[in-house]
């Protein structure tokens, strides 16, 4: 990696934007500090390494739109040299004054799937910009006994990410049937459609999206065999050739085919490209005593986690802690 010169402040909305394009993973810590009287603070950092391939390369200021990052939402920027290797590190800090002020840090983690050039484009019935990753804080307290109990909850989720991918691949099997059978009706086309989205959705709450390769195997066999015949019987009166075991080979390629779907997040969900390829270390502490937590680690008396936004595809991620304070 080249080597810069010049780590000289820079304002996070301007100018940089044409000089280089971030192609690095992004490492994103949070440290946040709860305290007994309902105070505490924030203080986030990314560091973005360009020596590291994200699977997207976007200009600094599709970045800024898709991270969330520019001077708007209070982060500054600066470059640095860690390890003789120049970094792009983003910071903010956030004081909370009371329990009421926990609420507002809501939202403020957001990712767009989407860069802005591509934020109308529609995919089905939603448009590439309603892909969003976001978080949501709750903080209470409460009393115990003798003691003054403390709960944090943050769960970080994906908005609409489900919807898109499954109406992506809707749109692969449109253009599969619009050229293998062009004069089949348009109720016919429909209910086709309708099959493959239902399927599509049965497999994902069955747990596709978290299954081993044995489960996954189990459930692309499943979706195979009850498609099959459904979608020949529908096109039957139009295109009898085409039967249960056309299908099947039809299927099979749009389950096991990936280089669709890769291309569509590539080219336009960067965001989503982005944050697969983003750490989130989160590092809590908590006032008095810590009862129960689903930290994945401690150091010292703080809890930490780390996760992907990739973790939250199919289901939130949480962040969960419980203290307790004598009197």
């Amino acid at each position: 990696m080249k080597r810069m010169s010049t780590h000289k402040r820079l304002d996070v909305v301007v100018a940089i934007a044409s000089l280089f394009w971030l192609g690095g993973c992004v490492e994103y810590t949070i440290e946040t500090t709860l305290n007994a009287d309902g105070s505490g603070e924030r203080q986030e950092e990314m560091v973005v390494d360009e020596g590291e391939d994200v699977g997207a390369d976007v200009s600094y200021s599709d970045f800024a739109y898709v991270m969330r990052v520019s001077e708007q939402y209070r982060w500054s920027y600066r470059i640095e040299v860690r390890d003789e290797d120049s970094v792009h590190v983003l910071q903010r800090r956030t004081q909370l004054e009371d329990f009421t002020s926990w609420n507002d840090l809501s939202d403020d983690v957001r990712i767009a799937g989407a860069a802005s050039v591509d934020a109308g484009t529609e995919v089905g019935r939603l448009a590439l910009g309603d892909v969003q990753f976001r978080n949501k804080v709750s903080v209470e307290t409460g009393q115990v006994g003798e003691y003054t109990s403390f709960t944090y909850r943050e769960s970080f989720y994906w908005e609409n990410l489900l919807d898109i991918l499954v109406e992506s691949y809707v749109q692969f099997f449109t253009r599969t049937i619009d050229a293998s059978f062009p004069d089949l009706a348009g109720q016919q086309r429909g209910e086709l459609l309708g099959l493959v989205r239902g399927g599509l959705w049965s497999a994902v709450d069955q747990g596709v999206l978290d299954a081993d390769d044995e489960k996954e195997e189990r459930l692309a066999s499943a979706f195979v065999r009850r498609m099959a015949p459904q979608a020949a019987q529908i096109v039957h009166e139009s295109y009898p050739e085409a039967d249960d075991e056309y299908f099947e080979d039809v299927f099979w390629e749009l389950w096991n085919n990936e280089e669709p779907l890769g291309e569509f997040i590539e080219q336009k969900l960067p965001g989503v490209d982005m944050a697969i390829n983003t750490e989130i270390i989160f590092r809590l502490n908590m006032p008095g005593r810590v009862t129960t937590s689903n930290s994945h680690d401690r150091d010292g008396t703080t809890l930490i986690w780390k996760f992907s936004p990739a973790d939250a595809a199919g289901a939130p991620v949480e962040v969960f802690a419980e203290s307790v304070v004598g009197r």
